[in-house]
């Protein structure tokens, strides 16, 4: 995988992440439902994994699954968490960024990426209306725990677009270990 670095003249580094790899990272969906455009992988190396971050910019044209509503809704905030969030653990798996992932590799990864990776809880709120066509999303880890096996995170995930729609919640999921399933 290729990468174009950004610098942000710090420590923390923002990475492009490669078109090809983004293509294999959101493979489950189908073309008329892959909503994640770009995306871009921040890393800070001083903060460990609460310092790793996922930004993407995303366009539904049309929603994969109703008439369009006009704006950004519950469901679709799902699907664009799911969509960033596979290519965020895609490359932390690559990088080997995410120590209580230590038993996956990108094999593993790709075979149990849809049975493996759960959402167990998720919450969203909409504090102005959000454009579809165009917007942009930040998804990042506020804790990590391992516990008999399984990986337990609290991420966070906001959306916004550029006349001041704005989504945001809090997602906990759990990965279960590259031996299930």
């Amino acid at each position: 995988m290729e990468t174009a670095s950004i610098d942000t003249g710090s420590e923390k580094k923002v990475i492009e992440v490669d078109a090809d790899f983004m293509k294999l990272a959101l493979r489950p969906y189908k073309p008329h439902a892959t909503y994640l455009k770009k995306a871009f992988i921040e890393i800070e190396p001083d903060k460990g994994t609460l310092g790793l971050a996922a930004h993407g910019e995303f366009s539904i044209p049309e929603s994969c699954y109703i008439d369009d509503t006009g704006h950004f809704n519950a469901v679709e905030y799902n699907i664009c968490y799911n969509q960033l969030g596979y290519v965020f653990y895609a490359y932390c798996v690559q990088q080997q960024l995410i120590p209580e992932l230590s038993d996956y590799d990108m094999e593993t990864f790709w075979k149990k990426q849809l049975p493996n990776w759960l959402i167990l809880r998720i919450s969203s709120g909409f504090r102005r209306v959000l454009n579809a066509k165009k917007f942009y999303g930040t998804w990042g880890i506020k804790s990590v725990k391992k516990m008999k096996d399984i990986t337990y995170m609290n991420t966070y995930c906001s959306f916004k677009d550029d006349q001041k729609g704005e989504s945001s919640g809090e997602v906990f999921a759990g990965i279960l270990p590259a031996t299930v399933n």
